[in-house]
């Protein structure tokens, strides 16, 4: 958990080479193509119960800030990245210039396979990702927040455990919504869609 093996890697490969290790792609909780496949699977999912209406909202729910949370609401930006880039396509009619990112690291609808998806198609996009957090785990609700400069976020009792490679943004770690459990997560979501609960 918290990302141990890639800091016991690290420290393996720098104690034996005397280099810093070098990634080409970082994949599990809190990048985009983790967030990127659950919606395929989501979409194969509904396929294969016959929705013929595309997922228009997907719904993250976690117990970890740093992890959970930040990597749906990384995937949120990522979906109106893809929005964008679509409208501008639509009002220009081809691709849209290349613009530099705030962030080496955050991922573009062309860097993810552009505006058709990841995975091909040309299926609607979903409007986007919420994130919810549950208080059941990692996270409870007497923590303190935390701290802007990730500099500062090795305290006492709060610890930033994101992966090095990842630029910290703590807006990033605010969720959607709160609940208390993974029960009342799913209520808001059937809520939120306007779906009974039978």
């Amino acid at each position: 958990g918290h990302g141990m093996f890639l800091v016991c890697l690290e420290s393996l490969y720098k104690k034996v080479t005397g280099c810093e290790l070098k990634y080409a792609a970082l994949i599990g909780k809190p990048s985009v193509v983790t967030y990127n496949y659950a919606e395929l699977l989501i979409r194969q999912q509904a396929e294969s119960l016959g929705w013929t209406q595309p997922v228009e909202r997907l719904y993250a729910i976690g117990d970890n800030p740093m992890a959970d949370i930040y990597g749906a609401n990384l995937y949120n930006r990522y979906l109106q990245s893809c929005h964008r880039t679509r409208a501008l396509m639509q009002l220009g009619g081809g691709e849209p210039q290349s613009q530099p990112l705030e962030d080496p690291h955050e991922m573009t609808c062309a860097e993810m396979g552009g505006v058709t998806g990841a995975y091909g198609g040309e299926e609607p996009l979903p409007v986007g990702c919420s994130s919810i957090l549950v208080c059941t785990g990692v996270y409870s609700r007497d923590q303190q927040e935390l701290p802007p400069d990730p500099r500062h976020t090795v305290t006492e009792h709060r610890i930033f455990h994101g992966h090095r490679d990842f630029r910290f943004d703590p807006n990033l770690t605010q969720p959607s919504f709160m609940v208390q459990d993974v029960k009342e997560a799913v209520e808001l979501v059937f809520q939120q869609e306007g779906w009974p609960l039978e």
